[in-house]
């Protein structure tokens, strides 16, 4: 097994262990006698010493080290992430195209004496193809023409070796996407815990499924005091771990500092002096760097885990084996058998965990047995498909960072060397993705990865039996969400999870969410459309982004650019893809009619057969474009054409399940006496006039008005409520038209051209089934404000 550090999901492993990144900055410095930036060897030589006494394990330059500098490194055990340093935009007087040119040769023959020295090494973790380029340079020469030469270099460093590669990034211009980077890092200067802690959270959020680095962190001590910043960086560190960054490398090794061939004097950020004699700084990174999760607290609660499994003999071995090598003090496994009829049985029982023998129920009886057996205060739900990462429970756990968190759950990515079809699933819609709401919360967590407080797990009723494969989770979060708890994601609390293995199967299990998808239509009809469909008030991450080229992401850059963190507001490309899919079931019915007016009139309507299977086709091939496919992808078209396709028949079949699913109505619910709080009135309001046959939506953020609610296509009711003095509930409704009206109008003023009685008739029929809703409109928002706040004021 190599020795060298590689990526293992949002972590680094080295010779098949977890391996967490702690390490310091090294430079930059005044040049030395052999015009090298580094100090002489004697004085690399101590320094990598006392860095190894002090227990960590990388060391970052700024520049390409020489020779000896890398053989000293790997004498005393220590990673180096290599920066290049080479003619980059901020050399540039012009934005001009030949500017880029020379930008990107001269980084691309950097990258190559990079290669050429590091090439090999196993103690080079990798190459940083740049390092903060300004948010106003960028702006200037472009934010595609940077990316797209940083991906060059990255993709150079992947095409003639095999280092890692990245691009060192700070906050404000967080925006730039380096295309195949193998993890992400960036210089964060945020003395306040708090606010660090929020950010890396986002940073997680940006990386995605890769590692997150912090490249620069720390506190000048000649500005603050030597106690301030040992006391700053012990806190950085903290959050640094607790946020599950993969590591970091503290700004900087000594206070020996040289930018552009001249000393920095006066801040004093190295956690040595000029003289290498250690601050108290230096203690608190030795701490750090000897420290494993479990030394984050005093005490960790007791966890149980359950994991259900049905004729899983395939995979159950792997899942209870990563459970064995779990680092977590205080933990229980208990296995679920749901009636296997294979070998899984006699494979959970060459574990030392409980196992359950349970006749044949489903997946959420089989859940409950494990929450009633389980005695740890939190309860984890792992499937059996799937397999965790060492310190799983830790993040887990560390996200039940506030009182109200009742639920968290982690990523489940997918599994390494995978067969092919099981690559391409894991590349197409309607997997177990997380929803969130924010950067460290959630709507919706996965059930092959999530955690719960047993108490309150319980307090819900723990999970509905009438969801015997699939929408259990879904139920439970929902319902947790509703009793106004929240629920967290931790980012690092990593599963490897298999997607499914033939394309039969994929389509079976989607059929099976489109079923589980009708059956909570019915216990919970606010989260869904008209059609069906879930409206999550969160971002659903994954899936291939359709045409990114075009609808690029939109930034806040703040005024005139000044903004120190510039964040991705939104990623349209994304949401192309999501609409595009939900779109998809509508070709059939179109494609029908299309037919049968073929065949009884006239064959000019096979034309709009042709051009919805056409618009199909070329859906199908532009998610095959936009999908991105792993480096080591042996056969990346034929994967590409697969995922297009699957595209195209996903919907199509999570459709049919729901046409075929049956709804579950909500059993048991009771309307709460007037309390005075305005949001516990906004949902009993909300059920209420569904009950009466509305259909309800809730304003979006940027609206005056609560709830909109209509029963028909032309006019909508729009309700504002406040609670008054005396906690006094008031209303406000308003008639508004919908866009049926608009449409409808339109219509009759085209036909009234060319047929003016069809369009009057229009319009009248239009104008008296508006009245007619308006007048039951009316009565069902009275009904529902005297019955969920009988004194309230109405205005209308």
């Amino acid at each position: 097994m190599t020795d060298r550090v590689t990526v293992d999901g949002k972590v680094f492993a080295r010779a098949g262990q977890p391996w967490p990144l702690r390490g310091v900055t090294y430079g930059s410095f005044v040049a030395r006698l052999d015009s090298e930036h580094f100090p002489e060897a004697e004085q690399v030589k101590t320094d990598f010493r006392a860095m190894a006494d002090l227990g960590l394990n990388t060391v970052r330059c700024y520049e390409l080290p020489p020779l000896d500098v890398l053989d000293l490194a790997e004498e005393h055990d220590l990673q180096v992430l290599v920066g290049v340093h080479h003619h980059d935009w901020r050399m540039e007087q012009h934005p001009t195209r030949d500017a880029r040119h020379r930008v990107r040769a001269a980084g691309l023959t950097a990258v190559d004496l990079a290669v050429q020295r590091c090439g090999g090494r196993e103690h080079v973790i990798g190459i940083a193809v740049g390092n903060e380029v300004p948010s106003d340079v960028v702006r200037v020469h472009g934010i595609a023409a940077v990316e797209d030469t940083l991906s060059d270099l990255v993709a150079a460093v992947h095409e003639r070796s095999d280092l890692l590669a990245t691009y060192v990034n700070y906050p404000t211009t967080e925006f730039l996407e380096v295309a195949d980077e193998d993890f992400i890092c960036f210089n964060v200067f945020l003395e306040d815990p708090c606010a660090l802690r929020r950010y890396l959270r986002h940073l997680q959020v940006v990386a995605r499924d890769r590692p997150v680095v912090i490249t620069e962190l720390g506190l000048a001590s000649e500005i603050h005091g030597r106690a301030a910043q040992a006391t700053s960086l012990d806190a950085q560190l903290r959050v640094v771990d607790e946020t599950g960054c993969a590591g970091a490398t503290v700004f900087s090794w000594t206070d020996e500092w040289g930018v552009a061939g001249e000393r920095v004097e006066g801040w004093g950020f190295g956690i040595t002096d000029t003289e290498r004699d250690e601050k108290p700084a230096a203690c608190v990174v030795g701490d750090w760097a000897h420290r494993e999760l479990v030394g984050l607290r005093p005490e960790w609660p007791r966890v149980s885990v359950v994991v259900c499994a049905y004729n899983e003999e395939r995979t159950i071995d792997e899942c209870l084996g990563s459970l064995a090598r779990c680092r977590y003090p205080d933990f229980e496994v208990i296995v679920c058998d749901d009636g296997s009829a294979d070998a899984t049985r006699e494979i959970a029982r060459q574990y030392p965990f409980r196992l359950l023998e349970l006749p044949h129920g489903g997946l959420s009886r089989a859940r409950n047995a494990g929450m009633d057996a389980a005695t740890g205060e939190f309860v984890a739900y792992l499937d059996a498909d799937a397999w965790c990462h060492p310190d799983w429970l830790f993040h887990l756990v560390l996200s039940f960072d506030d009182e109200h968190v009742a639920a968290t759950g982690g990523p489940n990515l997918p599994v390494p060397g995978a067969p092919f079809v099981e690559r391409a699933v894991a590349l197409s819609p309607g997997g177990p993705l997380e929803v969130l709401t924010s950067d460290d919360r959630a709507e919706h967590v996965p059930g092959c990865n999530m955690m719960y407080r047993k108490d309150v797990l319980e307090a819900v009723g723990g999970f509905d039996s009438v969801y015997t494969s699939a929408g259990d989770d879904v139920d439970v979060c929902w319902k947790l969400l509703d009793e106004e708890h929240e629920i967290a994601f931790a980012h690092a609390a990593q599963v490897r999870h298999h997607r499914r293995a033939s394309v039969r199967g994929y389509l079976r299990q989607q059929r099976g969410y489109g079923r589980a998808e009708k059956m909570l239509t019915g216990a919970h009809p606010q989260r869904f459309n008209r059609i069906g469909q879930a409206r999550w008030n969160g971002v659903i991450y994954g899936g291939a982004a359709i045409a990114p080229s075009l609808l690029r992401p939109v930034v806040y850059h703040g005024y005139q650019g000044a903004s120190p963190f510039q964040p991705i507001a939104r990623r349209r490309a994304e949401h192309a893809g999501m609409w595009a899919s939900a779109l998809v079931p509508a070709a059939v019915p179109i494609v029908a009619i299309g037919a049968i007016l073929g065949v009884v009139f006239s064959p000019w309507w096979f034309l709009l057969l042709g051009v919805v299977v056409a618009s199909l086709a070329a859906y199908g091939a532009a998610v095959a474009v936009a999908v991105s496919p792993i480096r080591a992808e042996p056969t990346p078209l034929r994967l590409r054409a697969l995922v297009g396709a699957l595209h195209v028949a996903q919907p199509l079949w999570r459709t049919y399940g729901r046409l075929r699913g049956v709804a579950v109505t909500e059993r048991g619910r009771t309307l709460a006496a007037w309390s005075g709080d305005r949001w516990s009135w906004l949902r009993a309001l909300a059920d209420e006039l569904r009950e009466a046959g509305c259909h309800v939506e809730i304003a979006p953020p940027d609206h005056a008005w609560d709830l909109s609610a209509s029963v028909g296509l032309f006019v909508s009711a729009r309700i504002t409520t406040a609670v008054v003095w005396s906690w006094t509930p008031q209303s406000r409704v308003r008639f508004a038209p919908r866009a049926g009206m608009w449409i409808t109008v339109a219509v009759a003023a085209v036909l009234a051209l060319v047929f003016p009685i069809v369009a009057i008739a229009l319009v009248a029929l239009v104008a008296l089934s508006a009245v007619a809703e308006m007048v039951r409109l009316r009565a069902c928002v009275r009904a529902a404000l005297a019955q969920t706040a009988p004194s309230a004021g109405v205005t209308t």
